[in-house]
């Protein structure tokens, strides 16, 4: 996992900011080219290190994207990849993709909710939940689902700045407080 300064996230956001104005039209179709090419160069060490050093040359990068990937992105995308490229700043890549998902999901009125449970929730609780989320939220809802028993029973949801703990272990630990 890269880590990121405050001046990375700046730029990175300047970068994303820009990358949801020449796509508006299709938003969703440049998530969905960011994934693949997320998926394909930072979940392989190799191609992340021939991208990310120093040593080889930007043509070589260039060429080698290109040869990847077009007419497999769209040609907007692909000069937004060339462009981060050209101006060394292809390794602040991972949070480019995650604050243009975060800013395109915003505009599409959607939030990104975390729900942890203490077993897994069948279709019909994950139904209801984003129901529930969607009415509460006036959004829909983007939800993630994560299993922690350590939180005894009940959920534990996440979303913006918020959490709301409605888990049993919370609720022991509240409870133990009171009674000492």
């Amino acid at each position: 996992m890269l880590k990121f300064d405050i001046k990375n996230l700046k730029t990175a956001k300047r970068y994303a900011l820009a990358l949801i104005e020449v796509s508006r039209s299709n938003l969703s179709e440049t998530k969905s080219d960011l994934s693949t090419i997320n998926e394909i160069i930072f979940n392989n060490e190799s191609l992340k290190a021939f991208f990310l050093h120093p040593v080889v040359s930007l043509m070589d990068k260039k060429q080698t994207f290109i040869e990847g990937f077009e007419g497999k992105i769209n040609q907007k995308t692909l000069n937004f990849i060339l462009t981060l490229l050209e101006e060394n700043r292809f390794g602040i890549f991972p949070l480019i993709f995650e604050l243009y998902i975060k800013e395109s999901d915003k505009l599409n009125n959607i939030a990104s909710v975390e729900v942890i449970s203490a077993i897994e929730l069948d279709n019909t609780q994950k139904e209801s939940l984003s129901l529930k989320l969607g009415q509460k939220l006036q959004k829909s809802a983007n939800i993630t689902y994560s299993i922690d028993s350590s939180i005894i029973g009940g959920l534990v949801v996440k979303y913006e700045d918020n959490i709301i703990d409605l888990s049993l272990k919370t609720k022991f630990e509240n409870l133990k407080k009171q009674v000492i």
